[in-house]
């Protein structure tokens, strides 16, 4: 199949509020970046200047690129984009080819009579602004979201381009995945799916594989369809004859290499061929790689059997991990950013990821690399935070974006739940007019039927937090449901609602951390580094949300109870109470294994500079909480337990699926006095309290814990005693915390 690329350099010029002249833009791209590489806007990641580019939201714009098509390219073509953000005209010599109002997916034209062979061909591409492509939509009495995110209710366009508070409001837009255009060929595969059926095992998997295609033959007999499949020395071999272009065949495998999450088995892909073949001429062939696993979501919601736990290949998986928001805030970027960042998934030991509802859906090597590596994957659909319209209209435009994602995503093993929305449910249920969150028709019924078509074996969740009908039936809010998202008054991370939380499975919760100073200084301006009280740029990089920059302070004066007189101070001591809190989150969710089945924590990575609960700022610097998370996520870790009847449990939690022996041992790292001392017996995937220790409540002191288990061994930490801690004390331990490993 012919391709001939037109990422590269294009034109781009703007009209309405402001004139943009023609400037070079580069595809992929937005046009925020075109416009600060051409000297029109300052860097918006920069100070206050993101506040300049609101005149530019009442933009029309115009993309342009000529080229010139060989002579000898097929006749039949498409003209295919990644992703056109968002409302758009295409035209190809003058001529309209089509038109595209969904950013989240790829968008197919045929080009075929437009196009000029052997000649220069120009491409337009008309992108009108988002703010006015809206504005004479009206809106249902009942669709509401935050403030400033009105104009996004009706787009399919990302929310969090509105503003967030994790993201800056960047909205203007542009060609931000590849464009190319490609030959059509007159026989082609439409859809292949390998499914893995609920009761396969390691000794029988049993694969349910559907396909449809395309042929330019007009009549026929037989088609030969061939499928092979291996992974090392498993392998299959299918051959049949069918007799239309469409179909359905089981194919059973015996002693299957399965494909598990990391820590729980290897991630085995097999490498996959399905061809077509009529009268001995190959119509086309196509190669795939496939996983072979099964995935349960248990869930049950009554008092006595709260559950929310993942099984894949029958095996319950006890889930730590972390929230996926946008790579970038502006999508153009965001394929350089990917793997980088997911690499720091890998190194936290995370085996799961939720791509949350605010962003988009990512790129397929995104998703490649979380199938290679054992990242099991949350996909949310693209809703967050709104009542969305409910009309035929728009129901239809989320019908048509969820076949094209189930469609695109789900051959991924990786992929284990769909999740209709972000806190749709939740902020349903938290109106003041009482609306049910269960009558919302996109996730109750457009969605599942989707997935019912297409995708019926996966779980799905309606939304995250899930209110069920149930639940809404007997009055209860999200923080009753067995998945929540832990975030309530953000106060002292031991509180008894972080500690005492009833949730099964926690898929958000975070606790904030400023970046590096050195990161500070490349967003800040020199007079606004410090102090952060009443600072327009700190404020301003808080995202939205002005009251962070001294929720900052006061968990800092929680924790250590003084206030800090320079910025150093400040983002040390902040990222200490942010490692403290993550690493208590993460810690108290394992030593309740099964009780609690999974934390996906808030979050790995900024898109933007910004004060904010990710452990990694925009820049790539590392926040302490990275290496507290990193050895708080160990397959293997011994967990001093909260202070209790006048003394601390100590509890092993085994994430592996092989029982462990070893000997455990808790000392003060003052003195070096034993506190306790035990061998322990650790089951296959389970915890175990090996013992208890007596201290007063009252006593701070840090205590060093040792697990010897050969090559599982590993260390921790725990500081005892009620705040405030002394915080030049703290500085002092940050060596010896660190040579635990």
């Amino acid at each position: 199949m012919k391709v001939l690329t037109l990422d590269g350099e294009w034109s781009l010029t703007g009209d309405g509020a402001v004139t943009v002249p023609p400037i070079p833009a580069t595809v992929p791209g937005n046009i925020e970046i075109a416009l600060t590489q051409a000297g029109i806007v300052p860097d918006p990641f920069f100070g206050l200047n993101v506040e300049k580019l609101r005149p530019f939201e009442f933009n029309n714009w115009s993309y342009r690129r000529e080229f010139e098509l060989p002579a000898d390219f097929p006749a039949e073509a498409d003209l295919v984009f990644e992703g056109i953000d968002c409302v758009a005209e295409i035209l190809v010599n003058g001529e309209t080819v089509g038109r595209s109002d969904n950013a989240f997916i790829r968008h197919r034209f045929a080009a075929d009579r437009l196009l000029r062979r052997g000649e220069i061909n120009t491409v337009v591409v008309k992108i009108q602004s988002p703010i006015l492509a809206v504005k004479d939509i009206p809106l249902d009495h009942y669709c509401h979201c935050q403030p400033y995110n009105y104009a996004n209710l009706t787009l399919r366009k990302p929310a969090h381009s509105y503003g967030w508070d994790i993201a800056p409001r960047m909205l203007l837009g542009g060609l931000w995945r590849g464009v190319r255009l490609e030959e059509r060929p007159a026989d082609r595969l439409e859809r292949l799916y390998f499914d893995t059926l609920p009761k396969s095992d390691a000794t029988k998997a049993t694969l349910a594989v559907s396909w449809s295609f395309h042929t330019a033959l007009t009549c026929w007999d037989d088609f030969d369809i061939e499928i092979t499949g291996r992974c090392g020395e498993s392998e299959f071999h299918h051959v049949e004859k069918r007799n239309f272009t469409a179909g359905w065949i089981w194919i059973e495998l015996p002693r299957p290499k399965l494909w598990y999450p990391a820590g729980y088995g290897d991630q085995n892909l097999y490498d996959v061929t399905f061809s077509v073949s009529y009268h001995g001429r190959t119509l086309f062939v196509e190669k795939r790689r496939i996983g072979i696993r099964t995935v349960k979501l248990v869930y049950d919601e009554t008092p006595e059997n709260f559950k929310f736990r993942f099984e894949i290949n029958h095996v319950p998986v006890m889930v730590k991990g972390s929230n996926w928001v946008p790579a970038d805030a502006l999508h153009g970027r965001d394929t350089g950013r990917e793997i980088p960042i997911l690499r720091l998934f890998s190194e936290l030991g995370c085996n799961m990821l939720r791509i949350w509802g605010g962003g988009v859906y990512c790129s397929p090597a995104f998703y490649d690399y979380c199938d290679e590596h054992g990242i099991m994957i949350w996909q949310d659909f693209m809703m967050a935070c709104a009542c969305y319209p409910q009309t035929e209209e728009f129901l239809g435009k989320i019908r048509t974006e969820a076949e094209w994602v189930v469609n695109e995503l789900r051959q991924h093993p990786s992929l284990v739940l769909w999740a209709g929305d972000n806190e749709v449910d939740q902020f349903n249920a938290g109106l003041a007019d009482g609306r049910k969150p269960n009558r919302n028709r996109l996730t109750r019924e457009v969605i599942p039927q989707v997935l019912e078509r297409l995708d019926p074996g996966r779980p799905y969740l309606p939304s995250s937090p899930w209110i069920s009908a149930g639940a809404e039936a007997l009055g209860h809010n999200d923080m009753q449901c067995p998945e929540q998202h832990v975030w309530g008054p953000r106060d002292y991370f031991k509180s008894p609602f972080y500690a005492d939380n009833i949730a099964a499975f926690i898929s958000e919760i975070g606790y904030h951390g400023a970046p590096a100073v050195e990161s500070m200084k490349k967003f800040l301006s020199p007079d606004k580094l410090w102090p952060g009280h009443n600072n327009p740029e700190w404020i301003a990089h808080s995202t939205i949300y002005a009251y962070r920059v001294e929720l900052m302070y006061n968990q800092i004066r929680e924790l250590f109870g003084f206030e800090p007189a320079t910025l150093e101070e400040f983002v040390e001591a902040s990222q200490a109470v942010q490692a403290e809190a993550k690493k208590f989150f993460i810690e108290n969710t394992r030593a309740k294994k099964w009780n609690k089945s999974g934390i996906i924590w808030w979050n790995v990575m900024d898109c933007w500079p910004q004060l904010s609960d990710a452990v990694v700022d925009y820049y790539f610097n590392r926040k302490l909480a990275f290496d507290y998370i990193r050895r708080s996520q160990k397959p293997l870790q011994g967990i001093i337990g909260e202070w209790r009847n006048w003394g601390h449990e100590v509890i092993v939690t085994n994430d592996t699926l092989n029982p462990v022996d070893g000997t455990i041992k808790v000392t003060d790292a003052d003195s070096g006095e034993i506190l306790f001392e035990s061998p322990f017996h650790a089951g296959a995937n389970a915890n175990v309290t090996v013992g208890k220790f007596d201290l007063p409540n009252g006593d701070r002191r840090l205590l060093l814990l040792h697990l010897d288990a050969g090559e599982l061994s590993t260390g921790n930490h725990y500081f005892t005693g009620r705040p405030p801690l002394d915080f030049a004390k703290y500085r002092s331990y940050r060596k010896t915390i660190a040579a635990l490993g």
